[in-house]
């Protein structure tokens, strides 16, 4: 076993950053992420929402909290490329902007001195940062990050800053520790390099590289966080290999019908194999709708 939890793992992930314990860790990355101090404190929120309607989707966050302004910042770690992603980040940013509507009326409602003051609109900022362990766009071998907001297509400036998103490609960040200048980019290369922890060298040699050293150690788990975090892993392997092998399937039977039909059955019998395989390892079933893009009626008629 490796001395470190792996924090591209969604036990590390979690671990390092999604627990009061870690709050300390959380604010500095995301405060040295977003290049401002925004964040003082921070309070955990529930990191599963329901959609408005019973029968809609859900989001479930990796982390997600709130800062003494009301201000949202949800933190998603992707270990793997997945199709149309950056809709799926708009879609989990829609449910923290609708959630603010929804929690103005609860307080309306409370308080008649305020029943007569409607909801105006007004919308704290909401943040999302999205750590990938895999390179988004090769066509661009520098840039590793990446920052959106709504703008102006010809003044090339922003028009609202209520939503940001930001993309962290991690493989593409190769600083050396000595070129590390900032806290910013020792948060980067501390996550890329892990196992760097067994020795802190002085430019990591602070409170909170030390905090994050306490946190990551192996050794320091009880034996039932080795087991969970082991068997985290094991589900993570055995997901990879089964969409691996899904795929090899379904290509197989695609290439046995040689024509267009042929690809297109070969094609959707591979998704509803990974689905199968999936489920019965007993994945969640949104994130299975997610992977394969089938839908949850489908899923359960597997």
């Amino acid at each position: 076993m490796n001395k470190f939890i792996n924090p591209f793992s969604d036990y590390g992930w979690k671990k390092i950053f999604g627990s009061e314990v870690s709050k300390d860790l959380i604010i500095s990355f995301l405060n040295e992420v977003l290049q401002h101090e925004v964040i003082v404190d921070i309070t955990f929120r529930n990191v599963e929402m329901l959609g408005v309607k019973q029968d809609q989707r859900r989001a479930i966050f990796d982390i997600f909290c709130e800062n003494e302004k009301g201000e949202v910042f949800i933190c998603e770690m992707q270990k793997s490329r997945q199709k149309y992603f950056s809709d799926r980040v708009l879609y989990y940013a829609s449910f923290a902007i609708q959630q603010q509507s929804m929690i103005a009326k609860e307080k309306q409602d409370k308080d008649s001195e305020t029943i007569r003051k409607r909801w105006n609109y007004h919308i704290s900022k909401v943040y999302i940062v999205c750590v990938l362990n895999y390179i988004m766009d090769v066509s661009l071998p520098e840039k590793y990050r990446w920052d959106i907001v709504r703008m102006d297509r010809e003044l090339k400036v922003p028009f609202s800053e209520t939503l940001n998103e930001i993309y962290l490609e991690m493989p593409k960040f190769v600083l050396p520790l000595q070129a590390c200048d900032t806290l910013y980019k020792k948060w980067l290369y501390v996550l890329n390099n892990i196992e760097i922890m067994e020795r802190l060298p002085e430019e990591l040699n602070n409170q909170i590289f030390r905090k994050l050293k306490s946190i990551v150690e192996v050794e320091r788990m009880t034996p039932d966080q080795r087991l969970e975090y082991e068997l985290s892993l094991s589900v993570e392997r055995d997901l990879l290999a089964a969409i691996d092998t899904s795929f090899e399937d379904g290509l197989e039977k695609g290439v046995e019908k040689g024509k267009i039909e042929g690809k297109a059955e070969g094609k959707a019998e591979e998704q509803r194999q990974i689905a199968a395989n999936l489920k019965k390892q007993g994945v969640h079933i949104e994130i299975i709708s997610q992977c394969t893009g089938l839908s949850i009626e489908e899923i359960n008629g597997l």
